[in-house]
């Protein structure tokens, strides 16, 4: 999907259409040294094979670009520009994702840098701060000249600012729809400046494309694999991760249980509230479950006000545990409009199972986790059920500590069973 989305934006490039007649020639050798004419000095000879070469590697960049994905853009860039600029030392840097407020100066992270210099790699640039920060802000390839030409205020602001060991003699910001994705910064110019910032000036805008379409693919894809009103997965994904899962734990011979729960009285909260207060509660709900749980535990929306939740290398009394953990969290949480529920709060009731003893496959490990939900919806709610074993109700709806007495088996069900609308 990167292919169409990377050509149709790098269309957009006018020197592209003599690249891509190039690259269907890209085979053949690169092309021999132009002789001096009688009109033509030794280094406008030289600057007429610069620019041919130039041309004839410009094809060859963007295919690299394209091929090797967002994480190796900044360094293959680094290696044509370094390539054919020859620079003394040569840095990109990339834009890090806005702060949730989106308050914050933007930042970028250097992600290449050559000569290597692992002090260097890693460290930040904040726009409008220093010179290269200054140059983002106005998204304008500078040169030493540029910036000596600014007002004094400026160039002393810039000079405190700006690093000694750091002081670039260009800096070349890449902007693609008006956002800057990354900047370039040269030092030790072999060719003059405004001949380098010109071929700089395309170097920059072909990686601009190239990172900022790997971003926006990015994020599709995530935007594909997520619930929109929850922020966790959806259950196309939390369905395919769990067959992954399962995989991957009965190769490696090891547990991983799984925890199936809805919202207790969740009809009741949408008819007295409203349902936007209703999308608001499972929101509120789906970020304190994140943040109950350990990192590596993943959790999805599997429809209207259920939630599956997975534990990797976890047996079933891990997968127990974690789960009256999360029970208790939202028990204790004071939701909106909780006092005026049914229990007097807001509760869930879930089901675990686990892999491979009850089941070896995601359908059937969901289907006993489900039964075991329903399990603890017919003991009261407010409750955790383990497949093959039922709970005893707790003493109050506020219990933070739920018996597990008898054993039964969950999947016999009741002579009544509730169905899936009364026993939310």
């Amino acid at each position: 999907m990167t292919g169409p989305l990377l050509v149709g934006a790098l269309g957009g490039v006018a020197l592209l259409p003599l690249a891509a007649a190039l690259w269907r020639r890209r085979r053949a050798p690169e092309p021999p040294p132009l002789p001096v004419g009688e009109d033509d000095s030794p280094a406008e000879a030289a600057d007429e094979r610069f620019l041919a070469r130039f041309v004839h590697e410009l094809p060859q960049v963007a295919h690299e670009l394209h091929a090797g994905g967002y994480r190796h853009v900044p360094s293959l860039l680094l290696s044509a520009i370094v390539r054919l600029l020859e620079p003394t030392r040569a840095t990109i840097a990339i834009a890090r994702r806005p702060d949730a407020e989106g308050t914050g100066p933007r930042q970028f992270t250097i992600a290449a840098v050559w000569p290597e210099d692992p002090a260097l790699l890693g460290s930040q640039i904040v726009a409008g701060q220093g010179e290269i920060g200054f140059a983002i802000e106005l998204q304008w390839v500078m040169d030493r000249a540029d910036f000596d030409r600014q007002p004094q205020a400026i160039r002393d602001r810039l000079r405190e600012q700006t690093g000694k060991d750091h002081r670039p003699d260009l800096v070349a910001p890449m902007v693609f729809k008006n956002e800057v994705v990354g900047v370039i910064t040269l030092e030790g110019l072999k060719r003059s400046a405004s001949e380098t910032k010109d071929v700089l000036r395309l170097f920059a805008l072909v990686g601009a494309v190239s990172l900022y379409t790997y971003a926006r693919y990015s994020e599709m894809q995530v935007t594909a694999n997520v619930d929109g009103l929850t922020g966790v997965f959806n259950k196309r994904h939390i369905t395919a991760r769990l067959d992954e899962e399962i995989q991957k734990a009965l190769a490696e011979k090891r547990s991983l249980s799984v925890f199936m729960f809805d919202v207790d009285n969740f009809k009741h909260y949408n008819d007295r509230n409203g349902h936007l207060a209703g999308d608001r509660l499972l929101t509120a709900l789906a970020k304190l479950v994140q943040v109950t749980t350990r990192r590596d535990t993943i959790v999805g929306r599997f429809g209207g006000e259920e939630f599956l939740m997975i534990f990797p290398g976890t047996a079933k009394a891990g997968g127990m545990r974690a789960a009256e953990n999360v029970r208790q969290a939202i028990a204790r949480f004071e939701f909106p409009f909780g006092t005026d529920q049914p229990l007097g709060m807001v509760s869930v009731s879930g089901g675990v199972a686990e892999c491979p003893v009850d089941a070896v496959d995601g359908a059937t490990l969901i289907r006993a986790a489900d039964e075991a939900l329903y399990a603890a919806k017919h003991a009261g709610r407010n409750r955790v059920a383990v497949y093959g074993l039922t709970a005893e109700p707790a003493v109050s709806p506020r219990s933070t500590s739920v018996s597990m007495a008898a054993r039964v088996d969950a999947s016999v069900p009741a002579a009544e069973p509730p169905s899936k609308e009364s026993a939310n």
